[in-house]
This record gives structure tokens, C-alpha cells and sequence, in this order.
């Protein structure tokens, strides 16, 4: 893992166009994740992008918040020409979101300290242990389960967003020194 992303190591035969890319000191990027595309990748600070990550902005801009985990294998962005305006926003993962090992997030907007899990779908065609239709809209602190897409909202003080934050920034911690040696 390097501070700075350095897309100017890839191959001159690559014949994938390399994207606006905007991160900070503290981003860190895998030298073997990929970020492709025409439009605009922003990376907020402390955020990761682990081994063979692909980021791809063929479609839309992706906008990463501030402490985010993109694991290994996962893939963000759209993947083929939205077909309305809300999908032409890209994708947008606000503070602290963690898309765990195979997801693929497409055309959404993830809210804060979400955890995606492993191998997980998100966007046209939506299925995350339940179906999410497309354009429908899940609020914070919501939780969809079952068949039908049964919903219960978490209640407020209950320090399920902290418990988020704390694990998310615990993790990033141990992998920041893992790759850095800091």
C-alpha cells in the first residue's frame, strides 16, 4: 500500500482510461486495485481500497466518504449507461462505510457507517438477503430483513452508530499498520 495513490505505474499498453482521481495523504490505495473510468473518483481521508478492488467511473462519478473500507475483490460503480438522472449521480459512500470482500455497489447512495457485506448487490436489481427494488429508499439506522423486505428502524441512543464507527475505525487502524508499519 502506498499514502498516494500512483495511477501513472500502469502499463502504457492499458487501454482502460485512467480516471480523474482525488484523494488525500491519508488515503490509502493497493498498488493492484484498479480505478478506471471518464468521470470523477474522490477518496476522503483515511479511507482504504484493498487488493483488486476495482473502482470503475464509465458511467458516473464515485464520491468515497471519509473513513471508508473498500475490500478486496469488491467493485464500485456503475457498469452499464444509466437510464434515468438518479442513476447518472454515480455512487456515493458517505463516513465510515465498509463494502466487505466480493460486493459490487452500483448507481446507490450509501449511508453512513452501512457495513455491505460480502458478496452483496447493490443497485439495478438489488439483492441483499432480501430484494431492494430499484429507486426505493432505505433510511438510516434501518434495518431490512427477510423475504418480503420486513423493515425495523433502530431507535436513537441506543449507540448503534458509534458501535459502527468505533469497529470501522478499529479496523482501519489495524490495517493502516499492517501496510504502513505506522
Amino acid at each position: 500500500m502506498t499514502a498516494r495513490p500512483s495511477l501513472t505505474n500502469r502499463s502504457s499498453t492499458s487501454k482502460l482510461p485512467t480516471p480523474p482521481l482525488s484523494s488525500t495523504p491519508t488515503t490509502l490505495i493497493s498498488a493492484s486495485a484498479s480505478c478506471t473510468g471518464t468521470h470523477l473518483i474522490k477518496i476522503g481521508s483515511k479511507s482504504i481500497v484493498q487488493l483488486r478492488a476495482r473502482l470503475t467511473s464509465n458511467y458516473g462519478p464515485i464520491s468515497v466518504g471519509d473513513g471508508c473500507i473498500i475490500s478486496e475483490r469488491a467493485s464500485i460503480g456503475l457498469l452499464s449507461s444509466p437510464q434515468n438522472e438518479k442513476e447518472a449521480k454515480g455512487v456515493t459512500l458517505s463516513s465510515g462505510v465498509l463494502i466487505e470482500t466480493c460486493a459490487v455497489v452500483q448507481g446507490a447512495s450509501i449511508g453512513a457507517y452501512t457495513i455491505i457485506e460480502a458478496g452483496a448487490k447493490i443497485g439495478k436489481g438489488t439483492v441483499v438477503g432480501v430484494e431492494i427494488g430499484e429507486g426505493m429508499v432505505v433510511d438510516d439506522n434501518t434495518v431490512v430483513y427477510g423475504s418480503g423486505g420486513e423493515r425495523r428502524k433502530e431507535k436513537k441512543g441506543l449507540g448503534l452508530d458509534r458501535a459502527r464507527k468505533v469497529w470501522v475505525d478499529l479496523q482501519e487502524d489495524t490495517l493502516r499498520r499492517m501496510w504502513t508499519g505506522k
